[in-house]
This record gives structure tokens, sequence and C-alpha cells, in this order.
């Protein structure tokens, strides 16, 4: 099972909890930190770029993630998973990530990104497609109930990361703090096992191939 390591420095205003899962570990060259601000800029781009209209993004020098707010967003994700299966939340992770977000724009009151690219941990790539694959469905689209190897998480504008279908998609990659969590909240720079890679922003690419659902009741 494999748990998040952590440097020295720890913010104090991570919960108990989350602290305890951390431990010195050697970053791999593609999880070095500070990355991740400029792939979620070329990510944004690429979405201008392809004329998907990607929302506003206005980055904030503050953290999100205190232990009250990670708290509250946990009960918000209770509150709107509680029902559904987690091979449903496997399996619908883009419509579930884009519910998650309007329920924690409401509550933190900021715009937050809906994110699109894929993570790398313990070595490998998941949900890995080279973009130029991801440019491919854009100009051809994609054969009905076709698997496409992408994940979605969320951006906040402190570039803090929620991912709410990591622990559904990988159970077998994530902590069990997670799973009972139901999703992750924290900065990639706190990540040393762990790291996103964006390569869209917005919704306009899943919805134009057609992997981003509606769906009413959650």
């Amino acid at each position: 099972m494999s748990q998040f390591q952590s440097s020295t420095y720890m913010p104090l205003h991570l919960p108990n909890w989350l602290g305890r899962l951390f431990k010195k570990a050697k970053r791999s060259p593609e999880s070095a930190t500070g990355v991740y601000e400029a792939k979620f800029e070329a990510a944004r781009a690429r979405a201008v770029l392809w004329g998907l209209n990607p929302p506003r993004f206005e980055p904030l020098p503050m953290r999100f993630a205190s232990a009250e707010a990670i708290e509250s967003t946990r009960r918000l994700r209770d509150y709107g998973l509680g029902r559904l299966r987690e091979d449903v939340i496997a399996a619908e992770r883009y419509g579930v990530t884009a519910m998650v977000r309007g329920m924690l724009e409401a509550q933190l009151r900021v715009r937050i990104a809906f994110t699109l690219g894929y993570v790398y941990q313990d070595g490998r790539r998941l949900c890995h497609t080279p973009v130029e694959g991801l440019e491919q469905m854009l100009r051809t689209g994609i054969a009905p109930g076709a698997r496409v190897s992408l994940h979605a998480w969320l951006t906040l504008p402190s570039h803090e990361i929620v991912d709410p279908t990591f622990w559904a998609v990988f159970p077998a990659l994530c902590n069990t703090a997670e799973r009972e969590a139901r999703g992750l909240f924290m900065h990639p720079d706190q990540m040393l096992e762990r790291t996103y890679h964006p390569q869209w922003v917005g919704e306009g690419f899943a919805r134009r191939i057609g992997v981003l659902k509606e769906y009413e009741g959650w």
C-alpha cells in the first residue's frame, strides 16, 4: 500500500492525521517541486489554443487547506458521494469531479479549475495519454463507449489540488486516510510520491469528446 511521504517542512495548518502519513523521501525527476504551476499554465494555454474556452483563473498567494477546510470539504464529499458505489465513482470520475467543483466553489467562494491530465506515482504514469493522442481525439472524436486514459481533478487559485476520485480509480495506490476522506486536498509541493501533471484546463475537452455527462440527484 503506497503512502505519501514528506520533506522536513510541514505546514502548521495540516491536520495531525495527514502529517503522520509523511516521511523523508527522494524525489524523482518527474516529481520536482514547483513545476505544477508551469504545467498548469501550459495546459490552460493549450486549451485556449484549441478553442476550448477555459474559465478565467486568478492565482492567489494563500493556502485554503486548513484543518477546518479539509474537514468541511470531507463532509461535502460525503454528502455528495455517499450514495454512490466506488465503481460508479471510478467510472464517472469526470462528472463526479465537476459536481464536487460546484459544491466547493459555493463553499470556498472562489473559482476552481476543472483540470485534466495524468498522475505519476510509484514510478508509473497513471491515466496517461500523450498530448498528441489527446489532440487527435479533438480532431476525430472517440468511438462510443471508448475508454479514455485521462484523470480529472480540481485546482484552486492557490494551486492546491482537490482530487475526489483517485481513491476509487486506484484503490490500491492510495492510503487508508485518503480512502476514508474520499479524496485528497493538498498543495503539490507537499507531495513526494504522487504528482499531478495537467494537460487541459476547463471542461471543454471532456465535453467535446463526450466523456463529461450531467447527472441529477448527486
